[in-house]
């Protein structure tokens, strides 16, 4: 009876790790040490998705902005906003001005169209004949464009 005691604590030897012992430790470290790139991957690229997707919100807003002021005339600063009217259609004010952390659209003071978001402060300038935009967005990222509204 004693023997059959013995020969089951092989697995399980307090003499120290035993080569069945060592074999599982190696692979599950292995499995580990596999995994450690492909989880870096990964999160660099749900970061640089996340990047890009601004970029392309960033780059609507300023292709929306530039269609609109082709077609427009009169336009000017009050403020903090942007003010034109659209061509064709009579007595229709465009605003376009920062309401909390996003850049909206308004025609005739009324609507909220937005055109872009997580903005934490812009800037809109009329200067010899062209619109600046600088917008600080959220995270701290700063774009600039200069639209020349030309028709």
């Amino acid at each position: 009876m004693w023997k059959s005691e013995e020969n089951f604590g092989v697995l399980f030897s307090s003499r120290g790790f035993t080569m069945l012992e060592s074999l599982v430790v190696f692979t599950i470290f292995t499995a580990c040490a596999a995994s450690i790139p492909l989880l870096y991957d990964s999160t660099y690229r749900v970061i640089e998705a996340g990047q890009a997707e601004k970029k392309i919100e960033w780059e609507l807003f300023v292709i929306g902005l530039r269609n609109d002021l082709h077609s427009a005339e009169n336009w000017r600063m009050e403020g903090e906003k942007l003010h034109y009217s659209i061509v064709g259609q009579e007595n229709s004010l465009v605003t376009v001005s920062q309401y909390n952390d996003k850049i909206r659209r308004q025609v005739d003071r009324l609507g909220h169209e937005i055109m872009l978001q997580n903005v934490k402060s812009a800037a809109i300038a009329i200067e010899g004949g062209r619109v600046y935009v600088h917008v600080t967005f959220t995270n701290g990222e700063k774009e600039g464009a200069a639209i020349s509204p030309v028709r």
